[in-house]
């Protein structure tokens, strides 16, 4: 058994033991979860799954006593939580460029993509860099501003909420759109019909291998993604390979194909979601 799994382990023992507590246990533990969880993205996964769960566990057998998890911990949570990332081990810089590395491949896939669905039979290398920073600085802010808001009162109300989301989903789509139009004419790169045909297809049977060749806990996301690169990249060989007259029905039928893909992706997280609380 690898590393990777005795986490998924810890995980799904986590969540299983979770059922056990009261509703204001349950509110207290999730928030501390969530406190230490995105404290930083280069703290040991074991470690950090390995604590939570002797957390959860004291606070089941303080519940059996009768007390409740403010009472054995305190009122002041984030102190412990702080004491506790403050002792995590870090992981080790070839980790760390491992994973940065990954996100700037995903971004360069998902870029690959988005060019080669334009008109234009090039590529260009700026979007392919600024894709992958921005992925980048919004997962470090994402987790960054989780981590300091999760005990603020005023995102307890729906309304608060659900506003903010809307206005970081609106503005990330915003600077995703004004990047993929972010191209200097000296770094463009022309390809040939054949080279879209081969990358495309290259794209599709990396995709689908991945599906069985990815660790577990990033099985659910190629799940969710794979029909969206399908739809795009089927799109993209069928528009170099068909006539030009049946280019706006291939985009039509790209449109609408699009649309489920997204709802499949959310609605998969969602629903994966549900199945492993």
């Amino acid at each position: 058994m690898t590393k990777s799994d005795e986490v998924q382990e810890l995980i799904s023992s986590n969540n299983d033991l979770r059922k056990k507590l009261n509703p204001a246990n349950e509110k207290y533990y999730s928030n501390l979860l969530i406190y230490v969880r995105t404290a930083g993205l280069f703290y040991d996964d074991y470690e950090v799954e390995n604590k939570l769960l002797e957390i959860l566990q004291d606070i089941i057998d303080a519940q059996n006593d009768g007390s409740n998890a403010e009472d054995y911990f305190g009122q002041a949570p984030t102190e412990i939580a702080n004491q506790l990332t403050a002792s995590f081990t870090k992981i080790s810089l070839r980790d760390r460029l491992k994973f940065l590395g990954g996100l700037f491949s995903i971004t360069a896939i998902w870029t690959l993509i988005i060019q080669l669905n334009g008109q234009e039979q090039q590529l260009n290398l700026v979007p392919f860099i600024l894709n992958g920073i921005f992925m980048t600085f919004l997962i470090f802010a994402a987790f960054w501003f989780i981590h300091q808001t999760i005990y603020a009162k005023i995102f307890e109300h729906k309304a608060v909420s659900f506003a903010s989301a809307w206005i970081v989903s609106f503005l990330t789509v915003l600077i995703f759109t004004v990047i993929q139009f972010t191209k200097p004419v000296m770094f463009n790169i022309p390809i040939t019909n054949n080279l879209i045909i081969i990358i495309n297809g290259l794209v599709i049977i990396g995709s689908v291998a991945a599906l069985f060749l990815v660790k577990a806990k990033w099985r659910p996301v190629m799940i969710a993604a794979g029909p969206m690169i399908w739809i795009i990249t089927l799109s993209n060989i069928f528009k170099v390979c068909l006539p030009s007259s049946m280019k706006k029905s291939i985009l039509m039928i790209t449109a609408i194909l699009s649309v489920f893909s997204i709802i499949w992706f959310f609605g998969y997280f969602w629903w994966n979601n549900r199945k492993h609380q």
